[in-house]
C-alpha cells in the first residue's frame, strides 16, 4: 500500500469527541423520552377512565381502537427511550421510526374518525397529526445530519 493512501474512517472515528453526549439539541429529545412515557401512562389512565362514558355515547369501540394505538405507541416510545439513554447505533434510526409511525396513526386514526363522523375525535387527531408533523419536520433532519447524534450514538 503507498505512504499517501488512508484507510476510511468510519463514522465513529470521524466523529469529534466534543460533541459526543447527551448535550446541545439534543437534551430536548431526552427531556421528551423521560416525560413522554410518564404523561403517556397518565394520559392513558385518565382515557380507561372515561372509556365507560364514551361508551354510552356510541364510541365505544372507537375509542378504543385509539386506546390500543395509544398503548402500542407508548410501547415504541419506551423501546426508543431505552435505546436512547443506552447510546445505541439503532437510537436515531428506531426514533425516526417511531416519528413516522405516529405519523401515521394519526392520519389513519383521522380518516376513521372523519368516517365515522365523529367529529369531536377528528378535531383532536387533527391537532395531534400536526403536532406529530412539526416534530417531525424538526427531528427527522436533525436526527440524520447532526454531528453530535453521529458522536453520541456509537454503542
Amino acid at each position: 500500500m503507498p505512504e499517501n493512501t488512508q484507510m476510511p474512517h468510519t463514522d465513529t472515528e470521524a466523529a469529534d469527541p466534543n460533541l459526543s453526549g447527551i448535550g446541545g439539541w439534543l437534551i430536548l429529545p431526552a427531556i421528551g423520552f423521560v416525560a413522554g412515557p410518564i404523561l403517556g401512562v397518565l394520559l392513558l389512565m385518565a382515557s380507561l377512565g372515561m372509556y365507560p362514558e364514551v361508551a354510552r355515547n356510541g364510541y365505544g369501540n372507537l375509542y378504543l381502537l385509539e386506546i390500543v394505538v395509544s398503548i402500542g405507541l407508548l410501547g415504541f416510545w419506551i423501546y426508543a427511550s431505552v435505546l436512547f439513554f443506552r447510546k445505541k447505533r439503532s437510537a436515531p434510526g428506531t426514533f425516526i421510526a417511531f416519528l413516522v409511525v405516529s405519523l401515521a396513526a394519526s392520519c389513519s386514526l383521522l380518516a376513521i374518525e372523519l368516517g365515522a363522523e365523529a367529529e369531536v375525535f377528528a378535531i383532536e387527531k387533527g391537532k395531534q397529526l400536526i403536532r406529530d408533523s412539526v416534530g417531525a419536520a424538526i427531528w427527522i433532519p436533525y436526527f440524520r445530519v447532526s454531528k453530535r447524534v453521529k458522536a453520541t450514538f456509537v454503542h
